[in-house]
């Protein structure tokens, strides 16, 4: 979404618990096209029941003195008098460590992927298409940052089969990496689309050959079921790694 004269926050993405809430929104105006957080300590800030509807969350929250200042995260809070007090970017946004963004592939803002449709698929993941080019793809990224570690393992499984497994085709490829402000600031992964159809009990013999090749990569899913497995005209082809080991020497007994 292009900046815009009229100033427009949209929630994205919540995470509420029962202490607190994380909210992820979109800002847009003349000057700002932008990703921001806003952490709410106190949960009673915000009626229960306006607490993940999103027009109601922003009506809620552009009445705090801070709202329409420059900030990328706010935490807003309670003070020793029952007040409400909110802090500009008392914590850093999260984003991939230099270590963790393997291989050398192009960083793509986030503002640049999707603008020819884009097509929510789970909470993480969407089906993305860029301006000016038929080709799709999948976007995964970390909303918050409790979940940069089940990112960073999937970039590092799919890098390795990448390397190791190229001619095995086991897995979608990786693309790109997706940033929030700047390059540095890593928070996806694009992976090619997968092609195919979830695997049925006729598929059961590909299926444990597949991940009888995984495993000798020294690769072990952790999380197998039909949802994470495509039967694409080049075999079965594996997706979300969030939990997967490597080097593991453990030998798993799966049932489809």
């Amino acid at each position: 979404m292009p900046p815009t004269t009229t100033p427009t926050d949209k929630v994205l993405s919540i995470d509420l618990s029962f202490t607190d809430c994380i909210y992820r929104i979109h800002r847009c105006t003349a000057k700002t096209n932008r990703i921001i957080y806003v952490t709410l300590k106190a949960l009673d800030i915000i009626p229960e029941e306006s607490q993940t509807y999103g027009p109601d969350v922003i009506r809620q929250l552009s009445k705090l003195e801070n709202w329409n200042k420059e900030w990328v995260t706010l935490t807003v809070d309670r003070d020793q008098n029952g007040g409400i007090q909110s802090n500009c970017d008392a914590y850093k946004v999260h984003g991939l460590r230099a270590e963790q963004v393997l291989g050398d592939y192009p960083r793509i803002n986030i503002f640049d992927v999707g603008t020819g449709g884009l097509e929510g698929v789970k909470s993480r993941s969407f089906r993305v298409r860029q301006a000016g080019n038929e080709s799709r793809w999948f976007l995964k990224i970390a909303r918050f940052g409790f979940e940069i570690g089940w990112l960073a393992r999937e970039i590092e499984v799919y890098h390795l089969l990448a390397q190791r497994g190229k001619d095995l085709n086991l897995a979608p490829k990786i693309l790109g990496y997706v940033y929030e402000e700047t390059p540095d600031r890593v928070m996806g992964v694009i992976l090619e689309e997968v092609v195919g159809y979830r695997p049925g009990i006729e598929d059961l013999e590909v299926c444990r050959e597949g991940l009888q090749r995984l495993h000798d990569l020294d690769i072990v899913h952790g999380d197998i079921n039909r949802d994470n497995m495509f039967i694409t005209d080049e075999g079965v082809k594996f997706i979300d790694f969030e939990v997967a080991s490597v080097g593991s020497t453990l030998v798993f007994f799966i049932s489809l």
